[in-house]
């Protein structure tokens, strides 16, 4: 893939290949740009666990409901959505809010319920992103699934460095000449680049384009929460290897939305 016309589309005018000098001298002014840019993400280390209604960080396994009638059901075929994610807001780090996040989506094959609700677009009814504040011990109930996914439980969270998506270059000012051969070196290097898997807050990973939802209160662009990879801990696979994006209003912390996208 020509990474020039994926930034700056169109075909570029025919250049002289730049020298090892050159792209060494391009390569650390890359570097020093995107350094401005670093942001901490945290990755989750789990553990299998018995599933729990419980307020615990956790992915798949059962949610903390504040009724029994508070598990979110699919418009499309009724049953109930699996919990993809639940994150207590209280335990994060370098958060300072109450309740729990929690996304529901529903993955029953024999509806099309995904296709049909369009679920990987934001705010499509196929999933339910939203916080809930927690009073006393969840609710309990059986849900109407075949198979709830196996719950691990989020026991602590390891800082990392993470770095904007090249996607994100044009927005942030970054509009200096970029050759394909400074590209190769800093994926060859691992540098300054934006981290896959699953993810607590840095930049996303975008697959298929910049993809922020909007809050449609303020028009402002919702940020990431959290990042959820197919296959990595949750056994889903969204469409060919994509990944989700949970994301979250700055001006409207308890909105929320997800998305996702595939190769």
């Amino acid at each position: 893939m020509n990474i020039l016309k994926k930034l700056f589309g169109g075909s570029q005018p025919k250049q002289q290949l730049p020298s090892t000098q050159d792209v060494e001298k391009n390569y650390k002014e890359l570097v020093h740009l995107l350094s401005q840019f670093k942001r901490t993400a945290y990755i989750p280390v789990i553990k299998k666990t018995e599933k729990s209604f419980s307020t615990a960080s956790k992915i798949g396994g059962f949610p903390y409901l504040r009724n029994e009638e508070d598990w979110p059901k699919c418009p499309n075929c009724k049953k109930h959505m699996q919990l993809f994610v639940q994150l207590n807001m209280q335990e994060l780090p370098n958060m300072n809010m109450d309740g729990v996040a929690q996304l529901f989506y529903c993955i029953n094959d024999e509806e099309d319920c995904e296709s049909t609700l369009e679920s990987f677009f934001p705010f499509s009814k196929g999933s339910v992103s939203r916080i809930v504040k927690t009073s006393g011990d969840s609710a309990k109930i059986i849900p109407d699934l075949v198979t709830p996914f196996p719950e691990k439980v989020i026991t602590t969270w390891k800082a990392a460095d993470d770095f904007p998506h090249y996607e994100e270059y044009q927005q942030l000012g970054i509009d200096m000449f970029i050759s394909d051969e400074v590209f190769e070196l800093l994926e060859e290097r691992k540098e300054c680049q934006p981290l896959e898997g699953d993810k607590l807050f840095g930049w996303p990973y975008w697959v298929q384009g910049m993809e922020y939802p909007e809050d449609s209160d303020n028009h402002t662009q919702m940020e990431l929460l959290f990042q959820l990879d197919s296959e990595i801990n949750l056994p889903y696979m969204f469409g060919d290897s994509g990944i989700g994006h949970l994301t979250q209003s700055l001006e409207n912390p308890d909105k929320l939305a997800f998305g996702w996208a595939c190769y």
